[in-house]
C-alpha cells in the first residue's frame, strides 16, 4: 500500500512541475533549432500523393523519391531521382542536375533570402503555445523514450497574427513531447470545422487530418521522419481535391550517399 501511495505522490508531483504551456514553448524553441540543423544532412525523401474521386476511389497516384542535398545557409535542394518506382527520364534528370548547379552557385545573400522566406512561412509555429489550451493527459513509452502526451484545444479569445495561424481556432489535436530532450516526437491534428484561407476561398474541409513524426539521430539531433495528411480541399471556389499525402524521410547522413556507402 505504501508503494502505491509513493507512486501516486510521485506522479502528482511530476504533473504539477510540468506546466503544459511552458512545456510547449520550450519544445517549439528546441524544434526550431533542430529544424535549422536539419539542413546540414543529406537524406532520402519519398512523397506519395493519392487523389480520390467523390466516391473515395483512387483516381491517381504519384510516387516521387528525392535526394535532399544540403546547400549551406540552412537551405537544401530536393533532387528527383525516381518517379512511380522508375528512374527519372534522362531529360528530367538533366533538368534536375541543372537546377541543382544553379542553386549551388547562388550567392550567399540569395541563399539567406531563400531561408528567410522559409522562416517567414514557419512563423505560425511561434503562435502555437498561445493559440491552444494544453492539458497533460499522461505519458507514453515511445522508441525515442518516455514522452508526455498533451491534448490541445483552441484557446478562447486567441487572435491569429500570421497567415497560417488562422487555421488554429478550428483545429484540435495531441502532442507527444519527449521528456528528456523536450522535442515533439509526434503531433496529430484534425480540423474540427472547415478552415478557409485567403480572399479566393481556399478551404480545408472538416475532418482533414495531419500527422507529424520526428526521430532522434544517433548524434542527438531531431529530424523529420514522416508527415501524413488526409484532406478534402476546395480552391478558387470551383475545384475540389480529395487527397492523401505521405512524406517519409530516411537515410540521414552528413556526407553524400555515395561517400556514406563507401565508409
Amino acid at each position: 500500500m505504501r508503494a502505491i501511495w509513493l507512486c501516486a505522490i510521485s506522479a502528482a508531483t511530476l504533473f504539477a512541475q510540468a506546466n503544459p504551456r511552458d512545456l510547449v514553448r520550450e519544445s517549439i524553441r528546441n524544434g526550431e533549432q533542430s529544424w535549422r540543423r536539419s539542413f546540414d544532412y543529406y537524406c532520402i525523401k519519398r512523397d506519395v500523393d493519392r487523389e480520390f474521386d467523390s466516391g473515395h476511389r483512387v483516381k491517381s497516384v504519384s510516387d516521387d523519391v528525392y535526394e535532399v542535398i544540403p546547400l549551406g545557409f540552412s537551405t537544401s535542394f530536393d533532387k528527383l531521382i525516381r518517379h512511380n518506382n522508375e528512374p527519372v527520364s534522362r531529360d528530367r534528370r538533366l533538368k534536375a542536375e541543372e537546377e541543382l548547379r544553379a542553386r549551388q552557385q547562388e550567392a550567399p545573400d540569395a541563399k539567406r533570402r531563400r531561408f528567410d522566406k522559409q522562416l517567414s512561412e514557419r512563423s505560425y509555429m511561434k503562435e502555437v503555445a498561445d493559440a491552444f489550451d494544453f492539458r497533460i493527459t499522461g505519458e507514453e513509452q515511445l522508441p525515442t523514450g518516455p514522452a508526455w502526451v498533451l491534448e490541445a484545444t483552441p484557446r478562447p479569445g486567441y487572435q491569429p497574427r500570421s497567415r497560417y495561424a488562422h487555421m488554429f481556432p478550428k483545429m484540435r489535436g495531441r502532442l507527444w513531447i519527449d521528456k528528456k530532450d523536450r522535442q515533439w516526437v509526434k503531433a496529430d491534428a484534425v480540423a474540427a470545422d472547415t478552415v478557409t484561407f485567403g480572399f479566393f476561398i481556399a478551404r480545408l474541409a472538416k475532418g482533414s487530418h495531419i500527422r507529424i513524426e520526428q526521430m532522434r539521430l544517433p548524434d542527438g539531433d531531431w529530424v523529420a521522419k514522416r508527415i501524413t495528411a488526409a484532406a478534402s480541399a476546395r480552391t478558387f471556389v470551383f475545384f475540389n481535391h480529395n487527397f492523401e499525402e505521405d512524406i517519409t524521410y530516411s537515410d540521414y547522413s552528413r556526407t553524400p550517399p555515395s561517400l556514406s556507402a563507401a565508409k
